[in-house]
């Protein structure tokens, strides 16, 4: 009889048998969660106000129909709004525990709309005269994206009861490449081209409505009808992707400070089947991630360091995982998932996970308000990676905290506070803001 002690060595990888430096890297966990029957070419991904639960949109198949719902980490999908229009934007969570987008009917004006976790929740505004894309949101509890009218392009913010004001109106025939993101630095940032010209530039406008532009791309480096990803990291640097350009000509990683001092990252090669990413994140490890489409029948996501060391993390196949373009975002359990537009087991797109042993992300609390304020106080707390978040006032604890998305905390002033910095705890660590809160 074989010893039970033995069966089980046996059945332990061969590596760990011998000298470690002959072992091949462990492979990352892919897995797909969800093969998202029904909803077909589903497009972005938010986690909301409950840890685990995502959010995204996409179309009935032989239906002029498109929807928003969520799905959870044990793959069960719901309803929350259908619209016979498409659905503008992607998913942005508010202040006030909505997500918002916006749909335009044929033929008429853009409608802003927002839909909570529950179905039947969504409820929609006034039409307006913009065509509104949302990006993210704001520290005071607004929107911030981008919009367009009679060929002419905007930076806008949006309310959270629907309306639309324009910051900057951008020259006739120039298109948005990128979201509109929020800089530490309270100005908004973002990749314009003219119609005519496919170089491109970054640009920052400031809350006034001023532009200046920061760099101007090569000629070359955009084509096609692909919203291109930019993010400001945790270095205060901006990173961003582009589907053609670089050295190659085959799309490129690149960095870019608020100056706009330009660092060409990485390009991708001619002839290899991944190239032109379309979406970018920053992870907890403090490495980007990305996915790059694929002209062979898979999708690739990858990781590239701040100092553009490039590495094949997982390679899709058009089967099971997936058919990029794709989404990512890094869970508040450090998980990284995604979502893809296509492929999957019945070819609708899949809803992934990808684990690579990262750390949860630590929380980022950025902006509070107001300033001040007695014992019963609402504060909301602006930041990132705020979910499951408990807060102090200068050591003593919040009576009462509520998340909206991992965005924004809001916690109420518990008596015997004193004046002083906030913390804010979550399972990724604590944070200390730089600013003191007044007890009045």
């Amino acid at each position: 009889m074989i010893n039970r002690t033995i069966l089980a060595v046996l059945r332990l990888p061969l590596c760990i048998a011998v000298v470690a430096a002959v072992c091949p890297a462990a492979q990352p966990l892919f897995r797909v969660i969800s093969s998202l029957s029904g909803y077909q070419q589903p497009g972005g991904l938010i986690e909301g106000s409950s840890p685990s639960v995502f959010y995204s949109e996409a179309s009935v198949a032989g239906a002029a129909t498109q929807l928003a719902f969520s799905v959870t980490t044990q793959g069960s999908t719901t309803t929350l709004a259908s619209f016979q229009a498409n659905i503008e934007s992607l998913l942005v969570s508010g202040s006030n525990g909505r997500f918002y987008s916006s749909v335009q009917p044929r033929g008429q004006l853009v409608t802003p709309f927002s839909v909570t976790s529950a179905p039947g929740s969504q409820q929609v505004y006034s039409a307006q005269t913009f065509a509104s894309s949302f990006s993210q949101n704001l520290p005071d509890g607004s929107l911030l994206g981008g919009a367009g009218w009679n060929a002419i392009d905007y930076v806008i913010t949006c309310s959270l009861d629907g309306v639309v004001t324009p910051v900057y109106q951008f020259p006739p025939n120039q298109v948005l490449l990128s979201p509109v993101i929020y800089g530490n630095d309270g100005n908004y940032y973002g990749v314009e081209a003219d119609t005519s010209d496919p170089a491109g530039y970054a640009y920052r406008v400031t809350p006034s409505g001023a532009l200046t532009p920061l760099y101007s791309f090569p000629g070359g480096t955009f084509r096609g009808n692909f919203t291109l990803p930019l993010l400001q990291a945790s270095d205060g640097n901006l990173y961003g992707a582009t589907v053609a350009g670089g050295a190659n000509g085959f799309g490129s990683v690149y960095k870019l400070t608020l100056e706009g001092q330009y660092t060409l990252l990485h390009s991708f090669p001619e002839g290899k089947s991944a190239g032109g990413p379309t979406t970018l994140i920053e992870a907890s490890d403090g490495n980007l991630y990305g996915t790059a489409q694929a002209g062979s029948g898979y999708g690739e996501i990858f990781r590239i360091t701040k100092s553009g060391q490039y590495s094949t993390v997982y390679r899709m196949t058009n089967g099971p995982d997936g058919f990029c373009p794709c989404w990512l975002l890094q869970g508040s359990d450090g998980l990284i998932y995604g979502i893809a537009h296509a492929g999957g087991s019945v070819g609708a797109g899949s809803f992934f996970s990808l684990d690579l042993g990262l750390p949860k992300p630590k929380p980022r609390a950025q902006h509070f308000h107001p300033q001040s304020g007695a014992a019963g106080t609402r504060v909301r707390i602006w930041g990132s990676n705020l979910l499951s978040a408990a807060v102090d006032f200068n050591g003593v604890p919040a009576t009462e905290v509520s998340n909206s998305g991992p965005n924004y905390v809001w916690a109420i002033v518990p008596s015997g506070a004193a004046s002083g910095p906030l913390s804010i705890t979550t399972p990724g660590g604590t944070i200390t803001t730089r600013a003191s809160f007044t007890v009045e």
